[in-house]
């Protein structure tokens, strides 16, 4: 499917910081710990990442207690509710750092526990310290709740599917959900962002 309304942000590797506490809490080490390995694994991993988000800006409804309806998706989660009970209109986003980490990621599997090991946690660092970076640029001059993502709370994973169709996340992105609603590529996230009164 293919909206009139889906904005894009893209970056590469080297546009984004990777915010050095998401990164040291996954590799279990002191905030700013570096070695050798790390550097290697981060240089490498910045040559091949093609960070990509489609988002929307839509209203919420709330026809009842703990119950959002984006227009595409009714959704019962009281946890997602009280996320949003200052909000009127949301963003809806999906985002993705590329095929190719997964491919990366994948290589190294068979050839070094340890250099898998540091660029998955640099990945998924990666992928986080990207949606804040495009969160400030949706979000230049609003009020936003803390980004709610399906799979949280009772925010059910499944989710992922109208929240994919409706941003285009295959044409657009690149992503595809296997049968148990989990994202390829795997370093992809799909988010809910209120926008506060």
């Amino acid at each position: 499917m293919k909206s009139s309304d889906i904005m894009m942000i893209r970056a590469a590797g080297d546009e984004v910081e990777i915010n050095r506490n998401e990164l040291a809490q996954r590799l279990g080490t002191a905030r700013g710990y570096s070695s050798e390995l790390i550097e290697g694994c981060r240089s490498r991993l910045m040559k091949i990442i093609d960070y990509k988000c489609a988002y929307i800006r839509i209203p919420i409804e709330k026809p009842q207690e703990n119950v959002c309806d984006f227009g595409f998706m009714r959704v019962e989660s009281r946890n997602l509710y009280n996320n949003l009970k200052d909000c009127d209109e949301a963003f809806a986003m999906a985002l993705t750092s590329g095929i190719a980490v997964d491919r990366e990621l994948a290589r190294l599997r068979v050839i070094s526990q340890a250099e898998h090991f540091v660029t998955d946690a640099l990945a998924s660092a990666a992928i986080d310290s990207f949606a804040d970076h495009a969160v400030k640029i949706m979000s230049s001059g609003l009020r936003c709740a803390p980004r709610f993502s399906p799979g949280y709370g009772d925010f059910s994973l499944e989710l992922q599917k109208p929240f994919l169709e409706r941003l285009d996340g295959q044409g657009l992105l690149g992503i595809t959900l296997s049968s148990a609603y989990l994202m390829t590529p795997m370093k992809s996230i799909t988010a809910i962002m209120g926008i506060k009164r």
